[in-house]
C-alpha cells in the first residue's frame, strides 16, 4: 500500500535510508544524523511530494522529490528512491515508481527526471521503467579544495 509521506515518518524514513544506502551497491557512509538532515531538507522543499510503501505497517520503500515551475509547466525531480534490503527483488520499487508517476501525471506534472550513477544497476532499473539517459546534458560539480 502506498501512502503520502508526513513529517511523523522521519525517524523510520531515516532508518530505511541509512540501511539501504550504506549497503551494496552504494556503500555510502550515512549516519543517522546526516540522513535525517538530508530527508528533512527534501521534505521542506517547495513543491515537495513523497510516498512510502507499507507492508504490515512497516515502511519498506520511499520515493520523494520536489517540483519546479518552468515555462511549460511543472517539472518534478525525484531525489530519493529506496527499498528495504530484505524486500528488494519483489517489484516494490518499480510499482512504487509507476504509482508515483501516475499521481504526478494526474497533478499535471509535464516531466519527471532524476540523477543516478551511470553504468550502475540503478541506471538499468530506471531505463526499464521508461526513463532515458539524456545525452545532450551533463552534470558538472565543483568541490571545495582541501
Amino acid at each position: 500500500m502506498i501512502k503520502k509521506i508526513v513529517p511523523d515518518m522521519l525517524d523510520e524514513l531515516t532508518a530505511l535510508f541509512v540501511e539501504t544506502f550504506n549497503a551494496p551497491p552504494w556503500n555510502d557512509m550515512w549516519t543517522t544524523e546526516t540522513a535525517r538532515l538530508r530527508l528533512r531538507d527534501i521534505m521542506r522543499m517547495p513543491n515537495f511530494c513523497g510516498a512510502v510503501e507499507l507492508r504490515d505497517d512497516r515502511i519498506v520503500g520511499l520515493i520523494m522529490g520536489h517540483g519546479e515551475h518552468s515555462y511549460d509547466g511543472m517539472h518534478f525531480q525525484i531525489l530519493e528512491l529506496c527499498v528495504a534490503n530484505d524486500m528488494k527483488g519483489h517489484g516494490i520499487g518499480g510499482n512504487m515508481l509507476r504509482d508515483f508517476i501516475d499521481y504526478l501525471d494526474r497533478k499535471g506534472v509535464v516531466s519527471v527526471y532524476l540523477l543516478t550513477m551511470r553504468g550502475a544497476a540503478s541506471e538499468d532499473f530506471y531505463a526499464a521503467q521508461g526513463f532515458d539517459t539524456v545525452r545532450d546534458m551533463c552534470i558538472m560539480s565543483r568541490h571545495k579544495e582541501g
